[in-house]
Parts: structure tokens; C-alpha cells; sequence
């Protein structure tokens, strides 16, 4: 055979083979390439008069496999709608002057990421910096002059430098060797960390030089001013060994002129984003008093200026309390929080009275449907937030300042995709616990065209964390397993959030254990509805979903295979390999690996690889360093000395966050689904 005819016929069963690919999704049915049409909302910022929005439009760039983001103006009324950049870049970060005639934004328009400003009145935007590392954390001075945030600074390495001969001109010798002497080396995400610490500047909102406010070797974060403009307080931990030492945040105080500072807190924390009172009488904060365990209730605290009158101002609000905002009047506070698996806007006055004040908040996934979203207050209560449903991609919504608290979306910038395009049905069910009193909720994605006459395979799809949750949130992830023909189910079983302290702790030096039982539980009820095919079971997850499935496959046969996805195998080596450790080791078991062995085995899947007769396929970020790849090493190992079906895909140029380039993505959904369809028979 001729090369031209070799190659004409490549290509002839190369195009056969895409097309039966093709097939087996609909042309109306949503499904991978719809990704890079779909355009989300996130973090909108309503100016101080609430009268205009900034908001961020996410977006997909089929070219460079990349997410871009681009700032749009939206009046509140949402009759005057432009955009203010435009491109393939980054522009994010809106935060508005106190005065409402500039705002400030970080982008890498000009290269890496800088700070910006951006006068309303003239249109025109100027960079205030050309740092080498990215600025955030940016807040305005009371009287609008002045820019703080936060940059990384680099330090020099403290770590032994032996003396060696220099090579002879020509030489080729191998390159330095790297020497790390840090408890904590590697971020995933960030890979092999830098030498040096996060610090916090000033600058002025007309360009110059920053001046760094904050000095030593520690991480600083959480700055905001207080409203006379001449301090500004900020979280640091100061323990003496930090590294090893972590979630002991502090609150200090610091004159912006002097640099004199002062300690606010003293138990033990940690403590983030304290926030002065307009009046200046008081500062309010989240954290929690450490128990060291994996899971505690983060309230909201509230003290006079000087740090003394401590109270818990949430005493009795059983959800985690975020990114806490004070209304104008000094009188409220507004945060975030979730609640049954849907994500919120509250307000709590100083009585610890609380009213919800907007429902659906997001953020612009495209992964699971996991909590998120933000939100933003003008000077007389005006809201913005990001919007979501089960079939509603990140929209741009807002709440008046009027007692009916009447959501209006602003936004829909989908609807032609999703008129063109059928996407999965979601219903919410919940089910009684077969362990005890407890109740989980979970929600059943049901296929394109879905008929309950039928029956379907079903692929039960288990959240991380552990100590997150899932919700009645659009998922493109899970949308297009549905569209493969799947039923999909996912539930929030105990160790979520969003339903107690007492249901998320349960799982603390306890995991997995009945969270297993609940999602078995959760499984009878779906196929109990008559439209499954209990020969077509399978199973899978990430992060703690792919230690849950792990531990599943070794509990029962039921599943006629799994996908363990970036899993903890061993909780012996994981502890001693993730990016992580000092607060894993300290904070999910009560004593380090080698002082008592007995307990991580316990845990860890790895026990129960003797029982796995499952056909499971691996699945994990080659940079993965949370769940690091070796896990997945091992658990592929011992299944082969098994003699279990086993396969094990390394997904390139991703960390634990397969989702954030699309193309990989549709890697992890494609071999999920096609190992699933190949153990259909």
C-alpha cells in the first residue's frame, strides 16, 4: 500500500470513527463544544449610589484551551448594558472607590497581572504598577486616595549552598540541584513554592511607588481600612513555627504612618476578614475558636474598636458564615452562607437577628455543582449578586433595598444557546438515613428527552471536600453525562455542609464511615423510582468522592464499574506527600502516622482492596499535588496484584483541578463515560 493510500485510508477511518463519536450525542443535545458558547457571570460590584454594575463575563477560548474574562457595565434598572474591555485576557477584581467615579481592577492586558484604575466619567484606564508578581486584595482609602493590597515578596533562600567546582568554559554540567527546607514545598496548582512571604502595600490611586506597610518573614492577609483612614487591619499567624503550625490567625492593627502595631486577638484561632463598623465602634470577623478538628462552624464575631467586648454575634446560626460586608448604617452585617445545598446572601443585625436576603447564588463553573457565587451591597442596601439554578448558567442578578426582597435578573446571555440546545432535567429528592435520624438530600439528573417509561443506566456521582456540598447548581460536568445518556445522581451524604455542625462534624476523625451508608441509601431510592437499569450501576468521584468511591467498591459489587477519581488510597502516605500536610496531620487524625498506624489504615481505602471485584479505572492530574499521582500508584498496583480490570489515565498539564481547561474536561467526562460503556455489556 502506497503512503498516499495509507493515508487516504487513515483518514477515511479517522472521519468514520469521529462520526460514530458524534453519534452518540444528539446534534440538539448540549454536549462539549457548547462549552466554548456558554458566557457566565461572576463577581459583580455595585457602585456606592447602586445605580451601576461591573461584572465580570466568563468565557471559553477554543484557541488557547483557556478561560478569558472581560468587565461589562449594566445599569441597575438593566437598561443601559456595554462592555468596558474586550479580548482574550484576564480583567477581574472590580472593587469601586468610596466616592463611585473610579474603580480599580487587576488584568493582564499588558502582559502579567497588574493593578488598574478606571475613571467612569472620561472612560479612560491607567496601570498603577509593573510588578513581577500579581497584586490583590485591593481595597480603597476612606477619602478614595489611596489603594491597599496584597503581593507576594520574594526572599532569598536560607537553605545550605555547599561549595562545588565551577565547570570549564564548554562544560556541559547538569543544572543546580534544587534544595528545599520547608515543611510545606509544593501548592497544587502553584507547583514548587517560592522562597519568600505575602505582604501588604499602599499606593496612590494616582500611580507611584508602592510602599510595602508590613515586614517579616509571614503570610499577611485580609487587610481592610478603618473608616478614618489612618490604620488598617489585617490576619497574620505569628505562631513560632507557622509552617507546622497552621490555622492560628491573628487580627492586628497597624497605623498606615507609624507602623506601630497591635494585637486585636488572643485566643487561638484562626481569624479572617476583620472589618471595621462605618461608625468605627466595632469590628466584626469570622473564624472559630480551634478544636483541631477537620470540621469547624465558622461564625461571626463582633468586638468594640480596642478588641475588648468579644461576642459570637451568630450564636445559634447553624451554617458557615463568609465574606461578610457591613451595611452603611453600621446597623447589620451582610455574608454569605449555604443552606441545604444552596448557596446565600444573609444579614444579621447586632442583636444576632438574621434575615435571608437572596437565594441561587454561583459562580461560573463549568464543573460540579459545587457552592460558590458572590455578592455585592451599595450604601442603601441595594444588592448584586451572581445568579444560578439547575438550569441556569451564572447570571447577573439584583435585589432592591425594598422589604419584599424581589430577586430581578439583569441577564441571559444563554438564552439562544439553551433554546438551541436540550440540556438534563434535575428533581431533588431526600431520603431518610438507614443509620439514623438523619436526612440526606440529593438531586437525579435525568438524560435529553428523558421517558420514565424507559429504563437507564445510572452513574451515582460523589462530591470532595469532604467538607463542601453540592446543589440545585447548572453543572456543564455533569450535563454532559447526561447527555451520553446517563442518569445522573449526586448527593450531599454527612461531612457536608450546609445542614449543621452536628452532620458535617460527624465525619471528623471519622471518614469515610456512614457516609458510605448514605450514599448506598440514596442509590436504592433513584433505582426504587422503576426507570433504572440495575445491571447498568456505576460509580465514581473526585477528591474525597474518589477516596468514597474507593471505599464503596470495596463495601459491595453492586456497580458494575467505577472510575476513582484523584483519590487519598492511604492516608499514611497521603499525610506525608500532599501539599497540605501540617494541617492534614494535625487536623483529620488525632495523632501523626507513625504514632499510631492503626487509625490511617483504618480509613484508608487501601484496607479494602481485597474485597474490590469492580472493574475500576484511575483518574488523576499528572500535577496533581493534593491527591498526589502516587495514591493513584498505589491503588493501580494493588488492584493488579488483585487481578481486578484496571486502568490508570494521568490527565496532562493538570492539578487537582482537571476542570479548568476545557479540553481536559472533556477528557475527564469522555473516559468516565466510555469505560462506563464498555462495562454496560
Amino acid at each position: 500500500m502506497t503512503i498516499l493510500r495509507l493515508s487516504s485510508y487513515i483518514l477515511a477511518f479517522f472521519l468514520m470513527a469521529t462520526a460514530q463519536l458524534k453519534a452518540q450525542v444528539p446534534e440538539d443535545f448540549f454536549d462539549y463544544m457548547d462549552l466554548f458558547d456558554l458566557q457566565m457571570v461572576g463577581n459583580p460590584e455595585i457602585s456606592p449610589d447602586g445605580e451601576t454594575i461591573i461584572y465580570e463575563r466568563h468565557q471559553f477560548d477554543v484557541m488557547t484551551d483557556s478561560r478569558l474574562v472581560n468587565l461589562w457595565q449594566i445599569s441597575f434598572d438593566g437598561e443601559t448594558h456595554y462592555p468596558i474591555t474586550s479580548g482574550t485576557k484576564y480583567h477581574g477584581n472590580v472593587n469601586w472607590s468610596p466616592q463611585g467615579d473610579k474603580f480599580a481592577f487587576t488584568s493582564n492586558q499588558d502582559g502579567s497581572n497588574q493593578l488598574y484604575v478606571y475613571w467612569v466619567e472620561s472612560k479612560t484606564t491607567a496601570a498603577l504598577t509593573n510588578f513581577t508578581e500579581s497584586p490583590s486584595n485591593i481595597s480603597w482609602s476612606p477619602d478614595g486616595t489611596q489603594l491597599l493590597f496584597s503581593k507576594f515578596v520574594p526572599e532569598s533562600s536560607k537553605a545550605i549552598q555547599p561549595k562545588i567546582p565551577s565547570p570549564p568554559n564548554g562544560a556541559e554540567w547538569e543544572k543546580e540541584a534544587d534544595v528545599i527546607d520547608k515543611a510545606v514545598y509544593r501548592r497544587d496548582g502553584g507547583g514548587y513554592v517560592q522562597d519568600g512571604y505575602s505582604h501588604i502595600f499602599v499606593i496612590s490611586a494616582e500611580g507611584g511607588t508602592a510602599r510595602q506597610l508590613t515586614s517579616g518573614s509571614h503570610q499577611f492577609g485580609s487587610s481592610s481600612w478603618t473608616p478614618d483612614g489612618k490604620h488598617i487591619l489585617y490576619t497574620v499567624n505569628k505562631s513560632e513555627d507557622a509552617e507546622v503550625d497552621p490555622n492560628n490567625e491573628q487580627i492586628f492593627e497597624q497605623h498606615i504612618e507609624t507602623g506601630v502595631s497591635k494585637q486585636l486577638t488572643s485566643t487561638r484561632g484562626p481569624f479572617y476578614s476583620p472589618k471595621v463598623s462605618p461608625d468605627g465602634k466595632h469590628i466584626a470577623y469570622t473564624g472559630f475558636d480551634d478544636k483541631f478538628v477537620g470540621y469547624q462552624l465558622t461564625k461571626l464575631y463582633l468586638m468594640s474598636r480596642d478588641g475588648a467586648e468579644l461576642e459570637i454575634l451568630s450564636k445559634g446560626f447553624a451554617q458557615d458564615i463568609s465574606s461578610i460586608t457591613w451595611a452603611k448604617d453600621a446597623k447589620s452585617i451582610y455574608f454569605r452562607f449555604d443552606e441545604e445545598g444552596n448557596s446565600k446572601v444573609g444579614q444579621i443585625n447586632l442583636k444576632g437577628e438574621v434575615s435571608t436576603v437572596a437565594e441561587n447564588l454561583g459562580s461560573p463553573s463549568i464543573g460540579r455543582p459545587y457552592g460558590g457565587g458572590t455578592y455585592s451591597v451599595s450604601d442603601k442596601g441595594k444588592l448584586a449578586f451572581s445568579y444560578v439554578t439547575t438550569s441556569t448558567p451564572a447570571e447577573l442578578a439584583v435585589v432592591s433595598q425594598k422589604s419584599t426582597r424581589e430577586t430581578k435578573r439583569l441577564t441571559n446571555l444563554n438564552a439562544n444557546l439553551l433554546k438551541s440546545k436540550k440540556t438534563g432535567k434535575v428533581e431533588e429528592f431526600w431520603v431518610e438515613s438507614s443509620v439514623d435520624d438523619f436526612k440526606v438530600q440529593g438531586w437525579i439528573l435525568t438524560p435529553p428527552s428523558f421517558d420514565p417509561s424507559k429504563t437507564y443506566p445510572m452513574i451515582l456521582e460523589i462530591h470532595g471536600g469532604p467538607y463542601t456540598n453540592y446543589g440545585s447548581r447548572f453543572s456543564p460536568e455533569l450535563q454532559f453525562m447526561a447527555s451520553r445518556g446517563y442518569v445522573v445522581v449526586y448527593t450531599n451524604p454527612r461531612g457536608s455542609t450546609s445542614y449543621g455542625e452536628d452532620f458535617a462534624a460527624y465525619i471528623n476523625h471519622n471518614y469515610p464511615s456512614e457516609d458510605y451508608n448514605d450514599l448506598m441509601d440514596a442509590t436504592d431510592y433513584v433505582v426504587d423510582q422503576g426507570y433504572i437499569n440495575t445491571d447498568q450501576l456505576y460509580i465514581t468521584g473526585g477528591s474525597g468522592g474518589g477516596i468514597l468511591t474507593a471505599w464503596s467498591i470495596g463495601k459491595t459489587d453492586r456497580f458494575k464499574a467505577s472510575v476513582v477519581a484523584k483519590p487519598v488510597i492511604n492516608w499514611y502516605s497521603f499525610v506525608l506527600t500532599a501539599d497540605g500536610s501540617p494541617f492534614f496531620a494535625k487536623y483529620w487524625f488525632k495523632n501523626k502516622p507513625w504514632e499510631n498506624p492503626e487509625e490511617y489504615l483504618k480509613f484508608s481505602p487501601i484496607s479494602l482492596v481485597g474485597n474490590v471485584k469492580t472493574p475500576t479505572m484511575l483518574l488523576t492530574g499528572q500535577q496533581d499535588y493534593r491527591t498526589p499521582m502516587s495514591e493513584t500508584e498505589q491503588y493501580y498496583a494493588a488492584l493488579k496484584l488483585q487481578g481486578i480490570e484496571a486502568v490508570m489515565v494521568r490527565i496532562a498539564g493538570s492539578g487537582h483541578g482537571i476542570a479548568r481547561k476545557p479540553s481536559n474536561l472533556f477528557r475527564k467526562v469522555g473516559y468516565i463515560t466510555s469505560w462506563f460503556d464498555k462495562h454496560k455489556e
